[in-house]
């Protein structure tokens, strides 16, 4: 199921818990109410006798309200009956105390014609269940016991052709508002899936504004980017000495730093990748300057590193190493994968380059290695020294790399003096 059309089942079911637990306290309480008049205001009002319900009747009703009250304090019971309890309860029973009035008074139209604000009362009640077809359901069977007590009482059969009509127009305001009210929560579970996977890709910049292009914009386009990936050296080494639980907490701190480092760049986060991370600059949105912005972001994220190291050896934990490789090149970006599991990531060559040139760190023993490509596209903004020319797997031609040697202002300290 995708995502988005399970989160918003999630929401619809948790609102019908709510509403199963609010119907059952309005009907015991409202029942309770009725049950305490239908004893006392005959004393209060003797002429009233003639009218009041069979208490044997009442007594079975509450039991009823009070045994459903129960099982919605129960996880789950109660949503499974909001809106056919109504069904099978309240309109049954209703019927019968209506019916006992009725037939205590053979020559009186009125209590026939009481119920019909009952069982419109109880249509509205069936539509908390937000299912359509519960609400049509409980239409049918009210209009059926109303038109049976309009038969049974005298000259009340004139009455139905505008009885029968209320009801039905209760259950068809209930049906248009149930659809209305699951669209606009299918649609507020799709914005908000929409968003939370905005964050996890952009930094905040970049997914307003990727919000303000819209759905369609994710489509894939080939545009040309500048990639890096990172990747820890000798962690696997490093995980074997710790417990499980201290693996996690190193890598959810190691990652949150370098993606913090990323945003702050303007870098579009694509994947994980155990301990390291793949990421790229200058899609979905344009930017000119995105071999820079790669290369200030690894620079950057060296730095990072370096103060998380400083904490690790207060702490007489053993210091982290990271290389990074980056490359500039043409790839496709948007939407990838089946239905059910999508990522938005860019594919092509130059994502392969960019892995490449990261292992070469290790070669070099460099901390961040470029490509011919990206040192041409970042121009005068930085500036580099020969790492040499080398022969990547899968490639006829060698390519040339080189090491960063310093940093023009960062995109920060710029923004700050703007």
């Amino acid at each position: 199921m995708d995502p988005g059309t399970e989160a918003s089942r999630h929401a619809v079911a948790a609102e019908r818990v709510r509403s199963a637990r609010f119907v059952s306290v309005f009907r015991f309480v409202g029942i309770s109410i009725a049950f305490a008049l239908n004893l006392l205001v005959p004393y209060a009002i003797p002429k009233q006798a003639a009218y009041q319900s069979d208490i044997r009747l009442f007594v079975c009703y509450w039991l009823l309200a009070a045994a459903v009250f129960w099982a919605n304090r129960q996880p789950g019971l109660g949503a499974r009956l909001v809106g056919l309890d109504v069904v099978i309860i309240d309109m049954p029973c209703s019927f019968l105390l209506e019916w006992d009035v009725v037939a205590k008074n053979p020559n009186v139209a009125g209590p026939a014609m009481g119920s019909v604000p009952f069982y419109m009362l109880l249509v509205m009640a069936a539509a908390f269940s937000l299912q359509t077809w519960r609400i049509v359901l409980a239409a049918v069977v009210g209009c059926a016991l109303q038109m049976l007590l309009l038969v049974i009482a005298p000259e009340g059969i004139q009455f139905a052709f505008w009885a029968i009509p209320s009801i039905g127009g209760v259950a068809a305001i209930c049906v248009y508002n149930t659809r209305r009210t699951t669209r606009l929560v299918d649609n507020a579970a799709r914005e908000q899936r929409r968003r939370e996977r905005l964050g996890r890709y952009f930094s905040p910049q970049v997914a307003e504004r990727v919000e303000e292009l819209g759905e369609g914009e994710a489509a894939g386009e080939s545009c040309e980017v500048t990639i890096l990936f990172s990747d820890l050296r000798d962690f696997t080494t490093l995980a074997e000495t710790l417990r499980s639980d201290q693996v996690v907490a190193l890598l959810n701190d190691y990652h949150a730093r370098m993606v913090e480092t990323i945003f702050a760049h303007g870098g579009t986060l694509d994947k994980y990748l155990g301990d390291g991370l793949m990421a790229y600059f200058g899609a979905p949105v344009p930017q000119v300057d995105h071999a820079a912005r790669a290369v200030r972001c690894g620079l950057a994220m060296q730095e990072a590193l370096a103060r998380m190291n400083v904490e690790r050896a207060t702490r007489g934990e053993v210091p982290l190493r990271m290389g990074i490789g980056i490359h500039t090149g043409t790839v496709v970006v948007g939407d990838v994968g089946a239905p059910r599991r999508r990522e938005y990531t860019a594919i092509g060559d130059a994502v392969n380059v960019a892995a490449r040139i990261e292992d070469l760190t290790k070669l070099h023993a460099v901390p961040v290695l470029v490509s011919e490509a990206t040192r041409r596209a970042a121009g005068d903004a930085l500036a580099f020294s020969s790492a040499g020319r080398v022969q990547l797997k899968g490639r006829a031609q060698a390519v040339e790399t080189y090491v960063p040697v310093h940093d023009a202002p960062s995109v920060e300290g710029r923004s700050k003096r703007a």
